[in-house]
C-alpha cells in the first residue's frame, strides 16, 4: 500500500516533539484496518479504495478485479459465439452453392450446350449461304455470257458454247 495514500484517509496527528512520528489514535487504527480489509480480503485496488473513501462509501460499489483466468474464459466465449457464428454462415454459403450447382446442372449446362448446337446449326446455314452466293454469281455469269452472245451472232455457237463450260465448270 501506498504510504501517501493510507495518510490520506487515516485521521492522524503529527507527534508534538517534532521528530516526524504520526500518532494514530482508536479511529485511525480501525480506517486502517478497513483499508487493509478491502486491499487483501476483497481485492480492491488502492484506487478503488481512494475512490469510496471519497465518496462515503454509498455512492461507489466497485467490482473485484477480475483475475486472469476470468478473463481467459471470457475471451474464450466470446471466441467461442463468433466461431459458433461463422460456422452457421458457411453452412449458409455451402447451401447457396449447392442450389446454384443444382441450378447449373438444371438450367445452365443445358442451355449452353443448346447455344453451342445452334452456333453449329448457323455456321453450317453460313456455308451453305456461302456457296448459294457462289452459284448465283456463276449463274449471273452465264447470263451475262449468253446475252453477249446474243448479241454477236457472227461468233461461232462452239466457242461461245465451249468458253461457257469452260468457265463454269473450270476446263
Amino acid at each position: 500500500m501506498n504510504d501517501q495514500t493510507s495518510l490520506k484517509y487515516i485521521p492522524h496527528e503529527k507527534s508534538e516533539k517534532g521528530n516526524g512520528y504520526n500518532i494514530y489514535k482508536r479511529g485511525g487504527i480501525e480506517r486502517f484496518k478497513e483499508i487493509q480489509a478491502l486491499h487483501r480480503e476483497q481485492n480492491w485496488s488502492m484506487k478503488q479504495i481512494e475512490q469510496y473513501f471519497a465518496t462515503g462509501g454509498e455512492s461507489f460499489k466497485p467490482e473485484p478485479e477480475k483475475k486472469a483466468g476470468e478473463l481467459i474464459a471470457e475471451e474464450l466465449k466470446a471466441i467461442r459465439e463468433e466461431m459458433a457464428a461463422l460456422r452457421e454462415e458457411n453452412k449458409q454459403m455451402k447451401e447457396q452453392l449447392d442450389n446454384q450447382e443444382t441450378i447449373n446442372k438444371e438450367f445452365v449446362i443445358p442451355g449452353i450446350q443448346q447455344i453451342k448446337g445452334e452456333v453449329s446449326s448457323i455456321r453450317g446455314s453460313i456455308e451453305c449461304d456461302k456457296e448459294l452466293d457462289e452459284s448465283n454469281r456463276a449463274a449471273k455469269e452465264a447470263k451475262q455470257l449468253i446475252a453477249a452472245a446474243n448479241e454477236n451472232p457472227d461468233t461461232n455457237l462452239d466457242k461461245q458454247k465451249k468458253g461457257l463450260f469452260a468457265r463454269l465448270f473450270g476446263k
